[in-house]
C-alpha cells in the first residue's frame, strides 16, 4: 500500500511538470518561430511532420515497451532528449531546413512520453479501475499545464528567448527524476498490442469505422483552431500575456469538466454529448473569425469545457462500448493512431489556409470542416451504451432523440 502510494504521488508529480513544460512549447514555440521569421505554412508543416513521425511509431514503441516490460527506460530517454533539444539545440538555430531534424527527433521523443507514459498507468492501476484511475492521474497533467500557463502571464520573461528554453529544459529534467523511482509492476496490463486478428475484425467494425472517420474531422478542427491560437491573440495586438490567460481560461475549464462529461456519459449514454459536442464546435470557429480582441479569444476558449472536455473522455468509453474486450488493445491502438495523423494534418491544413486567406478567415473554413463532422455525427454515429432504465419518461424522450442518429429515424 505504500508502494503504491509513493506510486501515485511519483506518477502525478511527473505528469503535473511535464506538462508545465509543454504548456510553454505548445503555447510559445510556434510564437518564437513567427518572431523568427516562418510562414505560418512552415510552422503547420513542422508541427505536422512531429506529429506524423510519433504517429507512426507509437504503436511499435508501446509493442517493443511490452515485449522488454519495461515502460521507464523509454520515457526517461524521451525526457532527457527533448531536454537536450530545448537547452542546446533549440537556441542556437533560426532557419526552417534546421528545424525540420529537431522536430521530427522531438516528436519521436514526446509521442514516446505520451504513449508509454498512459501505460505505466495502466500498468499501475489495481482491480481494474483503469478509467478511475487514468483519469485521476491526467487530470494533474492539466492542472500542471494551467500552472504554468498562469505563471508565464503573471512573468512573461518565461516566455522569451534563452530564458524560455532554459526553463523547459529544466522542467523536463526534473521530470525524468520524478520517473526514476517508480517501482513498475512485475505484471503489465497491454493496451497496445495490436494482433492481427484484431485488427481484421476491428476493420470489419462498421461503427467503429464511422467513428474513427468522425473524430478525425472533429480532432482535425479542434487541434487546428487550438494550435493557432496564440498566433491569432498576437494578430490582434494581443500580447504574450494575453496568450498565456488565453491557454489558461481552456486548461482550467477543461479540468473539473472532464470528470462531468465522463460521470455523465455513463448516465445518459455517449451520443448525446457528442452531439453537444459537435453542434459546439462549429459555433467555436465562428466565433474565432468575428473575434476584433484578445479578450474576446479568453472568453471564447471557455467553449473548450464543451468540445474538448467530451473529446477527452467520451470517445475512449465509445470505443470500449463497442468493441470485444479482447480487442480492446488493439481498438486503442487504432484510436492513437486517428489522434496522431489528425495531430498532424491539422497544423499544416490550417497553416496553409491561414496564409492564403489570413488567420480569422482561416477559422470559418475550420467551421464548415466542424459542420461536415457534426452531419455524419448527427446522421450516421450510433449509441454505444444502453441508457438507464430508471430515468424519467420526459427525459428517455428526450435522450432517445438524441441517441438514434437520423438515418434510422422512423424505423
Amino acid at each position: 500500500m505504500k508502494e503504491r502510494r509513493l506510486n501515485v504521488f511519483l506518477v502525478r508529480a511527473f505528469l503535473f511538470f511535464y506538462y508545465a513544460g509543454w504548456s510553454l512549447v505548445f503555447s510559445f514555440i510556434p510564437v518564437h518561430l513567427r518572431e523568427l521569421g516562418l510562414s505560418m505554412r512552415e510552422i503547420g508543416s513542422l508541427s505536422a511532420l512531429s506529429a506524423f513521425i510519433g504517429a507512426l511509431i507509437q504503436t511499435p514503441i508501446g509493442n517493443l515497451s511490452d515485449k522488454v516490460q519495461k515502460r521507464k527506460p523509454f520515457i526517461i530517454s524521451g525526457l532527457l532528449i527533448n531536454s537536450f533539444i530545448y537547452l542546446l539545440i533549440f537556441p542556437r538555430i533560426s532557419a526552417y531546413k534546421d528545424f525540420l531534424f529537431v522536430y521530427i527527433l522531438s516528436g519521436l521523443c514526446t509521442y514516446t512520453i505520451l504513449t508509454i507514459s498512459s501505460v505505466l498507468i495502466v500498468d499501475l492501476s489495481l482491480l481494474g479501475e483503469i478509467g478511475r484511475d487514468y483519469a485521476s492521474s491526467r487530470m494533474w497533467g492539466s492542472i500542471g499545464f494551467l500552472v504554468s500557463i498562469l505563471l508565464s502571464g503573471i512573468l512573461p520573461i518565461l516566455t522569451y528567448g534563452r530564458i524560455m528554453f532554459i526553463t523547459i529544459g529544466i522542467i523536463f529534467l526534473v521530470s525524468v527524476f520524478l520517473v526514476i523511482p517508480i517501482k513498475e509492476p512485475e505484471r503489465k496490463i497491454g493496451i497496445l498490442v495490436s494482433g492481427i486478428k484484431g485488427f481484421k475484425n476491428l476493420i470489419s467494425n462498421k461503427q467503429l469505422l464511422n467513428f474513427l472517420f468522425f473524430y478525425f474531422l472533429y480532432y482535425t478542427t479542434l487541434t487546428s483552431a487550438s494550435t493557432y491560437v496564440n498566433l491569432l491573440v498576437k494578430s490582434l495586438g494581443g500580447s504574450n500575456r494575453m496568450v498565456s490567460f488565453s491557454y489558461a481560461m481552456s486548461s482550467g475549464i477543461e479540468i473539473p469538466f472532464m470528470f462531468i462529461m465522463g460521470s455523465l456519459s455513463d448516465r445518459i449514454g455517449r451520443r448525446p454529448l457528442l452531439v453537444l459536442a459537435s453542434l459546439a464546435l462549429p459555433l467555436r470557429m465562428f466565433l474565432y473569425s468575428i473575434a476584433s480582441s484578445p479578450l474576446h479569444i479568453v472568453a471564447i476558449q471557455s467553449m473548450h469545457s464543451i468540445t474538448f472536455a467530451v473529446m477527452v473522455v467520451v470517445p475512449i468509453a465509445y470505443i470500449n462500448d463497442i468493441v470485444h474486450p479482447e480487442e480492446r488493445g488493439t481498438a486503442q491502438g487504432m484510436f492513437n493512431m486517428i489522434t496522431g495523423f489528425a495531430s498532424a494534418f491539422a497544423p499544416f491544413f490550417a497553416g496553409y489556409i491561414a496564409d492564403v486567406v489570413g488567420i480569422s478567415r482561416m477559422y470559418l473554413s475550420l467551421m464548415l470542416l466542424a459542420v461536415v463532422s457534426s452531419i455524419l455525427l448527427i446522421f450516421y454515429i450510433e449509441e454505444s451504451k444502453v441508457l438507464q432504465k430508471d430515468r424519467n419518461d420526459s427525459l428517455l424522450m428526450f435522450l432517445k432523440v438524441l441517441s438514434v442518429p437520423l438515418y434510422r429515424r422512423g424505423k
